[in-house]
């Protein structure tokens, strides 16, 4: 079937006159009947019938019609994904961790960009492991995934196992985020046996091989009935957080912008002494676009850089070791 014979009943149903559709598709009115009767022929159908006013569609012909518009419908939406872009053009798919810092380093890169003619960007927070097949899938160009140090050996076996390389762009430790009102927002260190009582926050869709911290250090378990929320939702947390009293969350770096925004304060814990690490995946082999190679520049860049992340005060060497400062 000829896509072009398409085109030409669409047009001739869309203003029911094949003389004015002619004209609009540029063509002599005996070459457009001749190519509507060679489509009835084909198909075996009446397209349309002449009346008073011009010609109109038969029923079967008006069925056909919403076909044929579908199918045109259809063409030009692949076109437009796949026809090439001009250079003005920011394309990018990333899977990334449910965190502020990474959300606010996307949102800058963003912004620095000047005012591209075409935008296609797919931006998920998701844990590492559904990053992980998100990237082998290829669903997303690229990743950044969060796990602890001692989880490397299993999340190396992984990537390697889905066809993935590595790289790591950042290692902190975790605090204790928790609001203003917080009975324990006004010590400098927080002792663990402190959150005896308190609610924990936790995401519920982080499904990745860890150890509690009562396994990380001996003694370390809280002699208190476990108080848990959990959450799948970033921006909930920070709600809970404000409002639910005595609740904390263990948490990466969050840039002061949005700590004085909800009303949160960090606090390092002397206990939080595991290293975390924020890893770059992407397909083996494969070269990073130019957009994809400025953001993970940016991202490198920023979690390297102190001054976009608060230093929190440090009453002992203990705590100034467990803080979450990036290194």
């Amino acid at each position: 079937m000829n896509l072009s014979y398409l085109k030409y009943v669409v047009e001739v149903g869309r203003v029911q006159s094949i003389t004015k559709a002619a004209q609009n598709l540029y063509m002599g009115q005996p070459n457009l009947s001749k190519a509507i009767k060679e489509l009835e022929k084909e198909i075996g159908i009446t397209i349309f019938r002449r009346s008073a006013k011009g010609v109109v569609p038969t029923p079967k012909g008006k069925e056909f019609l919403g076909y044929a518009q579908g199918i045109l419908s259809q063409i030009d939406e692949l076109e437009s994904l796949y026809k090439p872009r001009s250079e003005n053009a920011l394309e990018l798919s990333i899977a990334m961790p449910r965190s502020a810092n990474s959300a606010m380093i996307f949102a800058e890169f963003l912004s620095s960009r000047e005012n591209p003619e075409h935008i296609d960007i797919h931006f998920e927070e998701t844990g590492a492991i559904n990053a992980v097949h998100l990237v082998a899938g290829g669903e997303m160009d690229l990743g950044i995934i969060r796990y602890q140090a001692s989880q490397a050996g299993y999340f190396m076996k992984l990537i390697e196992q889905s066809g993935l390389e590595s790289e790591v762009l950042g290692e902190f430790r975790m605090q204790l985020l928790m609001s203003e009102e917080h009975p324990l927002a006004s010590e400098a260190e927080v002792q663990y046996h402190m959150l005896a009582g308190c609610t924990e926050i936790v995401h519920g869709d982080y499904p990745a091989p860890s150890l509690s911290f009562s396994q990380i250090r001996r003694g370390a378990g809280l002699e208190a009935p476990l108080k848990r929320i959990t959450v799948y939702d970033r921006g909930s947390q920070y709600d809970l957080l404000r409002y639910v009293p005595g609740s904390f969350l263990w948490s990466a770096p969050v840039p002061q912008e949005l700590l004085s925004r909800s009303r949160l304060v960090l606090k390092p814990c002397a206990l939080a002494d595991v290293k975390n690490l924020d890893v770059l995946i992407r397909p083996a082999g494969a070269e990073l676009s130019e957009a994809a190679g400025e953001f993970v520049e940016k991202f490198r860049e920023s979690v390297h850089n102190p001054a976009n992340f608060p230093e929190p005060p440090a009453a002992s060497a203990n705590a100034a070791a467990s803080s979450a400062k990036i290194l």
